[in-house]
């Protein structure tokens, strides 16, 4: 029993860490280690390729705009739930309908235009947006702990133009800004 434990536990454990090699050769070669974010989707000719969502981009560029303007994330939200723009849920639900394959159609949520400050503020902070893979962005400790912990910025791998941007940096830049002044602000 105690050389079964013993295999028990080193075999996940040396698993994770072959996981993690192959995760990070990925990673610093420059290819994206997730799903593309709201506003691009996969480029059916290339896998490890993000191309510009045309239903999603506008979204997005308009979340941008608004949050130049002085809105804040749950302000935005209540805009776009008010303009009854479709969430991010519900726009890969209405996209998926005319998928040959039953089972890989997503079912539409009951409240399809309730945005939440939270996907929002989300979706202001992704640096993808400008056409750059930032990488490594969180890590765990271990295989056992399911919590991903923050990155620092020196820690992660960012490749710049590497598929087209949506907004430009000047204005990622100026958004980031506008949110942590907010952010200090008491309320």
């Amino acid at each position: 029993a105690a050389i079964r434990n013993l295999f028990n536990e080193w075999y996940p454990r040396d698993t994770s860490k072959k996981v993690r090699v192959v995760f990070r050769q990925k990673g610093t070669s420059g290819k994206h280690l997730g799903k593309p974010p709201y506003g691009y989707r996969t480029d059916p000719a290339d896998k490890d390729h993000w191309i510009v969502d045309e239903d999603a981009a506008p979204v997005v560029k308009r979340i941008f705009d608004l949050a130049i303007d002085g809105k804040g994330p749950e302000q935005i939200a209540r805009i776009l739930e008010k303009d009854k723009v479709l969430t991010t849920k519900a726009l890969y639900a209405k996209q998926s309908e005319d998928h040959p394959d039953p089972k890989k159609r997503k079912k539409m949520p009951e409240r399809p235009y309730h945005w939440i400050g939270q996907s929002v503020a989300g979706i202001l902070e992704r640096m993808e947006y400008t056409g750059c893979t930032c990488n490594f962005k969180t890590y765990s400790k271990s295989y056992k702990m399911k919590r991903r912990i923050e990155n620092p910025e020196e820690n992660r791998a960012i490749f710049l133009n590497v598929h087209e941007p949506i907004i430009d940096r000047v204005t990622w830049e100026r958004v980031q800004s506008l949110q942590t002044t907010r952010r200090r602000r008491p309320t």
